[in-house]
C-alpha cells in the first residue's frame, strides 16, 4: 500500500496524541507490561510514522511500565531450512561459514515490520541474546524480561515470553490477527512439553571468536493454528478489540490468553501440537 493510499482511507492524522488517547480507551494504563505486536500500515497514515506510534506507547505505559516488542532475526537460522526463498544447496557451508554473528546492538529485525525495527534502537531499549528469537524491552522490568534466553528456549518457560507470564504482562496486537501473538507459543510450550525437537543453528560470538553453533529447539505450530484461538478468546471475553488509528486493536492479558489455549489445546490428542506442522 502507497503512502497515497494510506491517506485516501484516512479520515484525519493519526498522531501520538490520537494513539495515546486510544490506548487509553483500549485498557493499557501506567505501569503495565505490555507486549506489542504492531503493523504500521494497519492504522492509516500516521504523523510521524513508527516515531510517533513508539512514543504513544510509551507514554501510555508511562515511566512506571516496561514496553516490550518481538525482535526476531529469523535470516539468523540453519540456511539449509530457509523456504522463503530457499538457497542452492551448494551455497550453505559458505552460507554458515560467513554469515556475521549475532550482535544484539546491530543485527536487525527480520519481517518485524518498521515499528517493531524502529523500537530495538530505541535509547536504552535491552535485547535478549537469541539469535533468531530474541525479544526488545524498555522500561524499569527490562533487564529481568531480557536477561536469559537459552538457545534451546526459544519460546518457552525460560525465555521472556515466561518471564512475562510471571510478571502478568498485557498482549496488544496492533492491526494484527492472533497468528501473530507469539505469546500463544508459550501455550504451545505448556500444552506439550515434551514434543519433538530440530536441530538448528546461527553464528554467535564464543569466547571472542565468531562460530557456527548447532542446538536443538522445540517444533513450532504453524501459526495459522492460534486464529481460532484468538476468536475464541474474543468470544469469551479473555481478549476485546477497540478502534486504534483506522485499524483495531486487539488487548489481553498474558496469563489469559495463554491459560485459554492450554486448556482449548488440553482437549486435543496428545501430540496435536507436532501434526499442526513447523
Amino acid at each position: 500500500m502507497t503512502e497515497a493510499d494510506q491517506i485516501r482511507r484516512t479520515r484525519q492524522p493519526v498522531t501520538t496524541e490520537s494513539l495515546f488517547a486510544e490506548l487509553r480507551s483500549l485498557g493499557i494504563q501506567a505501569g503495565d507490561i505490555v507486549i506489542v505486536h504492531a503493523s504500521l500500515s494497519a492504522l492509516g497514515w500516521v504523523n510521524g510514522g513508527p516515531v510517533a506510534v513508539v512514543e504513544a506507547l510509551l507514554r501510555a505505559v508511562g515511566p512506571g511500565g516496561t514496553l516490550v516488542m518481538p525482535a526476531q532475526s529469523a535470516g539468523l537460522t540453519d540456511p539449509e531450512k530457509w523456504e522463503a526463498p530457499p538457497v542452492p544447496h551448494a551455497w550453505l557451508d559458505t552460507i554458515r561459514d560467513t554469515m556475521p554473528a549475532y550482535d544484539p546492538r546491530i543485527t536487525p529485525t527480520r519481517e518485524m515490520g518498521s515499528i517493531a525495527e524502529l523500537f530495538r534502537t530505541w535509547p536504552g531499549t535491552l535485547r535478549s541474546d537469541h539469535p533468531s528469537t530474541s525479544f526488545a524491552a524498555l522500561g524499569p522490568l527490562a533487564r529481568e524480561i531480557t536477561r536469559n534466553h537459552a538457545l534451546e528456549d526459544p519460546l518457552g518457560q525460560g525465555s521472556p515470553l515466561g518471564t512475562l507470564y510471571r510478571l502478568a504482562a498485557k498482549v496488544l496486537l496492533i492491526g494484527v490477527d492472533f497468528d501473530r501473538c507469539t505469546a500463544l507459543h508459550l501455550a504451545e510450550d505448556m500444552a506439550w512439553p515434551e514434543r519433538p525437537k530440530t536441530r538448528e543453528g546461527a553464528p554467535l560470538t564464543v569466547d571472542g571468536q565468531r562460530r557456527w553453533v548447532w542446538f536443538e529447539v522445540p517444533k513450532l505450530m504453524d501459526t495459522d493454528a492460534f486464529v481460532p484461538v484468538g476468536a475464541s478468546a474474543l468470544r469469551a471475553g479473555v481478549a476485546t478489540a477497540g478502534p486504534l488509528g483506522e485499524g483495531q486493536g486487539i488487548i489481553m492479558e498474558m496469563r489469559r490468553i495463554v491459560d485459554h489455549a492450554v486448556s482449548l489445546w488440553s482437549k486435543k490428542p496428545d501430540g496435536a501440537a507436532g501434526e499442526q506442522g513447523v
